[in-house]
């Protein structure tokens, strides 16, 4: 099987000061490619490497020097965290090497130079993290193997500390988080705990709560990367612009499992390398909508792993839903400090096996949730909270003969869809990112982008009652990749 690779491609017109397009080449590998490259855990040298680039930057070294050195000593390190990385999804050496032949030959700045190196390395620190708490620290627990475990934890902590934290502290000092407190405070003592009682469920808890909880440091890197390409001088756009590429680089994959359109839209700004083109309260959205997203999905996830009884599946996935939750943590500003028990609860309820804790948590998490992207309501009210700001509508009505919520297409369009209703056919048309839904009276067939939805019937069809059209709620917000939560008559739909 073909193995598709992403690569950087840039464009610069550097007496414009214009920064970068970027846009991914595919490059298809054979099967009969090169051997994979073993993942390196020997991170003393590693970190010394990082730090001797970082320092050739500091003393203004050739960029042809700093290329040289790069491929000694990390072109095949890299290369191991590459070919772990999921099919499709970016790889960092292609990037780095790209953005370093470059400049080399004169058409990248210095200073867009420093940042792809320093940025497309952590990035490569963050997966060998993942490495080193998975199969290394996880796998040697697994095996009985204690002293190995306690050893791969304590080159996590030596790489989180010296390639990571940085980072992680100007997150925390831009948008008032607690990020670095909860890494080094509460996960690696954590880590230590688990090992000490052999408890590899814990440690899977913990490993993905890690895990998660830098995705939500690089995606607020990425946030702030973004606001500097609005704010610094132009002369100073193209290093951000390229900064935030590496930044969002390293989580694009993770956030575009949730959200694609929104993931993609991030991807755009900074693939365009044009700062014209950056919309910052767009950017921030779609940051908010693909975490939002991923609530959801964990949420269902742990619940469908409990109904098939891996308790043990249920906690991790409670961890990763613990992360990006918390990643809510900026956007909801002071709410977050009463919302913040409920991740605490979530692992704990995972852990147990409660489902019905589960739902009643979720429904709390996603409550939140709606306050910062997503409408709720209470079947019959005249009122609507958008993004927590209350709206006057017409009333929904729950249908007696099938229990379905329907709603005026107003509803729809405070989610974000453009509304439209062909007398002619007597057909409702819904469109979002893309994707156009069409619904027709009398109908139990929706249509989407123009072909019948498979395996799919509406038991609930469209209905017009007093000049107004109602549409079935729950169809659309699951048909276009939403999610809807129901309790005792209060509705409430996220990403």
């Amino acid at each position: 099987m073909n193995r598709l690779k992403k690569s950087l491609s840039i464009l610069l017109t550097i007496s414009m000061l214009v920064a970068a397009v970027f846009t991914f080449a595919a490059t298809a590998f054979a099967d009969d490619a090169p051997q994979k490259a073993p993942v390196n855990t020997d991170v003393a040298p590693q970190l010394k490497a990082y730090q001797n680039l970082l320092d050739m930057f500091a003393q203004k070294k050739p960029v042809a020097d700093i290329k040289k050195q790069f491929e000694a000593d990390f072109k095949l390190n890299v290369k191991g965290v590459d070919d772990s990385i999921k099919a499709g999804d970016p790889v960092i050496n292609e990037n780095v090497n790209f953005v370093l032949e470059n400049a080399v030959a004169g058409k990248l700045t210095y200073e867009q130079t420093q940042q792809a190196v320093d940025k497309g390395l952590q990035w490569y620190f963050y997966f060998l993290i993942k490495n080193l708490t998975n199969a290394g620290a996880k796998g040697a627990l697994t095996a009985g193997d204690t002293v190995k475990a306690q050893e791969f934890i304590d080159k996590t902590v030596a790489v989180y500390t010296a390639a990571i934290d940085a980072t992680v502290k100007a997150t925390d000092s831009k948008f008032g988080t607690s990020t670095s407190k909860l890494v080094t405070e509460t996960l690696f003592p954590a880590f230590k705990a688990d090992i000490e009682k052999k408890d590899v469920t814990s440690l899977n808890v913990h490993r993905q709560l890690l895990d998660k909880t830098l995705i939500k440091v690089f995606a607020l890197a990425t946030l702030s990367a973004a606001d500097d390409v609005q704010k610094v001088a132009a002369a100073e756009k193209p290093a951000a612009i390229i900064k935030g590429y590496f930044y969002y680089m390293s989580v694009y994959g993770y956030l575009k499992g949730g959200d694609a359109p929104d993931a993609d839209l991030v991807y755009k700004a900074f693939a365009s390398g044009d700062a014209k083109q950056f919309n910052y309260d767009a950017i921030k959205k779609a940051i908010i909508r693909c975490n939002i997203a991923k609530v959801s999905a964990y949420t269902i996830e742990v619940l469908e792993k409990l109904e098939k009884g891996d308790v043990a599946g249920a906690a991790g996935t409670g961890g990763e839903l613990y992360g990006f939750f918390a990643a809510l943590e900026p956007f909801l500003g002071a709410t977050y400090k009463e919302a913040k028990s409920l991740t605490d609860e979530i692992l704990a309820a995972s852990a147990a096996g409660n489902a019905d804790a589960v739902r009643a948590i979720g429904y709390k998490m996603a409550a939140y949730a709606a306050t910062v992207d997503g409408i709720s309501f209470n079947v019959g009210d005249k009122e609507v909270a958008v993004s927590g700001t209350a709206q006057e509508v017409t009333p929904s009505f729950i249908e007696k003969a099938t229990g379905r919520t329907l709603v005026p297409t107003r509803y729809l369009q405070l989610l974000g869809f453009q509304v439209d209703f062909n007398n002619t056919t007597k057909t409702a048309s819904v469109t979002k990112d893309g994707v156009t839904l069409a619904l027709t009276i009398g109908s139990d067939v929706v249509l989407k982008n123009g072909e019948p939805v498979a395996d799919f019937k509406l038991d609930q069809p469209v209905v017009v009652k007093d000049s107004v059209t109602y549409l079935p709620l729950r169809a659309i917000a699951e048909l276009s990749g939403n999610h809807i939560y129901f309790e005792k008559g209060h509705v409430i739909v996220i990403k």
